[in-house]
C-alpha cells in the first residue's frame, strides 16, 4: 500500500513539474515576443519621426528658398493674340487659366465647337450668307447681344479673303483677333493699352479712393473684401467704410473681411447717411497713411433717383476731404444675368463716371459673352473676372488670357 501510494506521488510530481515547466518555457517565450514587438514598434516610432523630421526639413528648405520645386509653367499666349503689359505679381496664380477655362466653357461650346460642327457638317459646301448667319446665332445666343454680335460679324466678313472663308482655322484666328480687340479698347485708351486697375499708385496721391457700386445680390461686398485682402497681401494698408448702412448682413460681412484683411473699417449705426460713413471712411484713411480706401455702397435700384442722389452726395462728400476722389468706381455685374447686366452698366453709367467693371460670377454658364457685349458698348474697361467664392477666383482680368481661354482645344 505504501509503494503503492509512493509511486502515485512520484506520478502527481512529476505530472506537476511538466506543467510548471511548460508554464515557465511559455512565459518566457511570450516575453522574448513582446520584447521583439516593443523592439519593432520603436524603430518604426523612429522611422516616422525620422521621415517627419525630414519632411519638416525640407518644406523649412522650400520656405527658406534652398530647394523649391519647380513652378508650373505659365500658358503661353499663342502669337495671333499680343500679351498686353500684365498687372499681375510674378508670384503662383493658382492655376488661374485653367479656372478661367473652366469659367468659360460652355461659352466655348456655344461659340467654338459649334462653329467647329457647322464647318465640319457642311463639307466645304457653306455659303457666305450660311456662315455669316451661323456665326451671328451663336454669338447671339452666348450673350454677346445683338449689336455686337452684328459688328463682329461685320468685322470677320471685312477680313476674310474667298479664299479662306472656308477654312476654320483662319475664320476662328480673326474671330479671336477681333473679340481681344473689343476687350481691350476703352474710351481712355482706344489703342488698347490698359493701366494697371487699382495698384497703379505712383502718379496718384495716396489713399487711393475706391468706390465700390452695384445692385444688391451681384457679389459687390465680397469683391470689395476680396480687394481689401489682395492688397493686404501686396503689403498695403486698407481701410475699408461700409456706406451699405441699410443692409446688417452686408456689415457683418465685411467686418469678417477686414479682419482678415487687416484692415481698419468705418461702420456707423444702422441706417445712419452713407455719405457719412463716406466721409469718414476717406478722412481715417488720410490720417493712418492707408494706400488703398475701399467704399462699400448700397445697390438698390427700385428708385434711380434716391441712387442718383445718394451716389452724387458720396462724391460731393468724398471730395471734401480729398479733392481728387474717388479716384476710381467700380462697377460690380453678376456674369450670370447676361443682358440685365449690361442694362444695370447703363444706368449706373448715368448716374456715376465708372471707371472700371468686376464680372462676378463668370461659373461655366454660357453667358460669358456679356463681358465682351459689355466692352463693345461701354467702352469702360472690364478690371477684374470672378470665377468663384475663393479669394483666389477673383483676378486683374487680361483680354490676352480671356480670348486664349475661350478658344483653348482643350476644354
Amino acid at each position: 500500500m505504501n509503494e503503492w501510494t509512493n509511486n502515485q506521488l512520484i506520478i502527481v510530481g512529476g505530472i506537476t513539474f511538466l506543467i510548471i515547466s511548460i508554464l515557465v518555457i511559455s512565459g518566457i517565450v511570450r516575453y522574448n515576443k513582446r520584447q521583439k514587438e516593443k523592439s519593432s514598434l520603436l524603430q518604426s516610432k523612429d522611422s516616422i519621426r525620422d521621415s517627419l523630421i525630414a519632411l519638416t526639413e525640407e518644406k523649412t528648405k522650400d520656405k527658406e528658398g534652398v530647394s523649391v520645386s519647380a513652378t508650373p509653367k505659365k500658358i503661353g499666349i499663342p502669337k495671333d493674340v499680343p500679351k498686353e503689359v500684365s498687372t499681375k505679381e510674378s508670384l503662383p496664380t493658382h492655376n488661374w487659366f485653367e479656372r478661367l477655362k473652366g469659367g468659360l466653357r460652355k461659352t466655348h461650346t456655344q461659340i467654338v465647337t459649334n462653329l467647329d460642327e457647322f464647318f465640319l457638317s457642311k463639307k466645304d459646301k457653306a455659303t457666305r450668307a450660311e456662315i455669316h448667319e451661323t456665326l451671328f446665332e451663336l454669338l447671339v445666343q452666348a450673350d454677346v447681344g445683338v449689336k455686337t454680335s452684328e459688328y463682329l460679324v461685320d468685322r470677320v466678313k471685312s477680313r476674310l479673303t474667298p479664299e479662306a472663308y472656308l477654312d476654320p482655322k483662319i475664320f476662328k484666328s480673326i474671330l479671336r483677333e477681333e473679340i481681344f480687340a473689343i476687350l481691350t479698347a476703352t474710351k481712355e485708351n482706344p489703342k488698347g493699352v490698359l493701366e494697371s486697375p487699382l495698384q497703379s499708385l505712383a502718379d496718384k496721391k495716396l489713399p487711393h479712393v475706391v468706390l465700390m457700386v452695384g445692385v444688391n445680390g451681384v457679389g459687390k461686398t465680397t469683391t470689395t473684401g476680396k480687394l481689401a485682402f489682395k492688397s493686404h497681401l501686396k503689403g498695403q494698408k486698407v481701410v475699408i467704410g461700409a456706406a451699405d448702412t441699410f443692409r446688417a448682413a452686408a456689415v457683418e460681412q465685411l467686418a469678417v473681411w477686414a479682419q482678415r484683411s487687416n484692415a481698419e473699417m468705418i461702420r456707423l449705426k444702422e441706417g445712419t447717411d452713407p455719405a457719412s460713413v463716406a466721409y469718414e471712411t476717406v478722412k481715417k484713411a488720410s490720417e493712418n497713411g492707408s494706400s488703398v480706401c475701399l467704399i462699400d455702397t448700397a445697390g438698390r435700384l427700385q428708385n434711380r433717383q434716391d441712387l442718383m442722389q445718394e451716389l452724387a452726395k458720396i462724391s460731393r462728400v468724398i471730395a471734401k476731404e480729398n479733392p481728387e476722389a474717388p479716384h476710381e468706381v467700380l462697377l460690380v455685374l453678376d456674369a450670370t444675368t447676361g443682358q440685365n447686366a449690361l442694362q444695370q452698366a447703363r444706368i449706373f453709367q448715368e448716374v456715376v463716371n465708372i471707371t472700371g467693371l468686376v464680372l462676378t460670377k463668370l461659373d461655366g454658364t454660357a453667358k460669358g459673352g456679356i463681358a465682351i457685349a459689355i466692352a463693345a458698348e461701354l467702352k469702360v474697361p472690364i478690371r477684374y473676372v470672378g470665377v468663384g467664392e475663393a479669394v483666389e477666383d477673383l483676378e486683374v482680368f487680361e483680354a490676352h488670357e480671356f480670348v486664349n481661354a475661350l478658344f483653348s482645344e482643350e476644354h
